[in-house]
């Protein structure tokens, strides 16, 4: 009964996991069109307007909005989707150039409009793409960095979570031949401060070479950390019925 109960708990934080990061997904798929699209409204704005004042809200509102989405990314342990480190870094820095290398063309226009000479655009924009690269690229490794290390405690909290577990579960320490030698055993077990539970034998049980075992009877079953104390205590019982 545990084992199956075990295998249900599992399946079922199996498909909560599965259906979180299906919303979660659909979720970020979403906030980031919203996002592309404010975007790209703004560049269109400053393209036609050259003028920040014109977009200063809508510029604040998608920097918000993209502070958020990257949050929640992180808090999630899905930034870099776990993809290799040598892998992320090169997708972080490429990531970097092309968006400096937009912004920058943008900002180029923007001074070509503002009537800037081509000597200072050309001097500018370099200067302004470097700059951002070099910001986008720190800021995407700092959000890795956090990510990786949220998932490192995501793991270890697992991992204890799973031996806390093992050691919570229950072992065949003994087969009983008979209903009496049960509740004998059973009884012993109690007055020493052991759970235990018993539980009929199946005629599908392999037989065991150790005494006291057999192919059919009544299993009893401890915890794990108990079953050495349990091992005593039933040996004490087969000693006093030898004498």
């Amino acid at each position: 009964m545990n084992k199956e109960m075990k295998e249900t708990l599992d399946k079922v934080a199996v498909y909560e996991e599965w259906a979180k990061r299906k919303a979660l997904k659909a979720g970020n798929l979403a906030f980031a069109s919203m996002f592309m699209i404010g975007v790209v409204a703004i560049i269109i704005q400053m393209l036609l307007t050259v003028d920040i004042r014109f977009v200063l809200g809508e510029t604040i509102s998608v920097l918000a909005g993209g502070i958020l989405y990257a949050a929640i990314m992180v808090y999630n342990g899905i930034w870099d989707k776990c993809l290799p480190k040598r892998a992320t870094i090169w997708r972080d820095f490429l990531t970097s150039v092309i968006c400096a290398g937009i912004f920058s063309v943008i900002y180029g226009v923007c001074l070509l409009k503002m009537g800037a000479t081509e000597t200072q655009i050309t001097r500018l924009t370099l200067e302004f793409l470097i700059g951002i690269t070099i910001v986008a690229f720190i800021v995407l490794r700092i959000l890795a960095f956090i990510n990786r290390k949220k998932n490192q405690k995501s793991a270890n909290d697992q991992d204890e979570k799973e031996t806390l577990l093992s050691k919570m579960e229950y072992i065949k320490i003994y087969n009983a031949q008979n209903i009496v030698e049960t509740e004998q055993i059973m009884e012993m077990l109690k007055q020493n401060g052991i759970v235990a539970f018993s539980q009929e034998s199946g005629a599908n049980v392999a037989m065991h070479g150790a005494p006291g075992f057999g192919i059919y009877g009544v299993d009893i079953f401890v915890k794990t950390d108990d079953a050495e104390k349990a091992a005593g205590v039933i040996k004490e019982i087969n000693n006093q019925e030898n004498e």
